[in-house]
């Protein structure tokens, strides 16, 4: 009998015309937005390889690719309004431990020189 009724339920839904379920009343509310979620992984990214770079930066080798990652990754969320704030922070360290792996590396060059010399 469920089987019946089912089948006679089924029917008539194909029956139906589908334009009379399209709801006038439905609020913008209830419409889902299918835009991609804003996450803030990229942001506590960035933050967590500005803290990494603070002790990269002793070895620029290190420190140089931990630090230019941590900075993209800080720069493109910082437009996000979710984690504005950690983006900058982490875009803010990563920036000034990218210029201390520089000054680093240079001084362990210009060392270097001298030693050979």
């Amino acid at each position: 009998m469920a089987k019946k009724e089912y089948k006679n339920d089924l029917e008539e839904l194909n029956a139906l015309d589908t334009d009379e379920f399209i709801a006038d009343d439905i609020e913008d509310d209830d419409i889902y937005d299918f835009s991609k979620p804003e996450s803030d992984a990229g942001s506590w990214t960035s933050l967590v390889l500005g803290i990494i770079g603070s002790l990269g930066w002793i070895i620029p080798i290190i420190g140089l690719p931990i630090t230019i990652v941590g900075t993209v990754f800080g720069a493109i969320n910082m437009k996000s309004r979710k984690s504005k704030g950690v983006a900058i922070a982490g875009f803010v360290i990563n920036l000034v431990f990218l210029v201390a792996s520089v000054a680093k590396g240079i001084l362990d060059i210009i060392k270097w020189m001298r030693r050979a010399k």
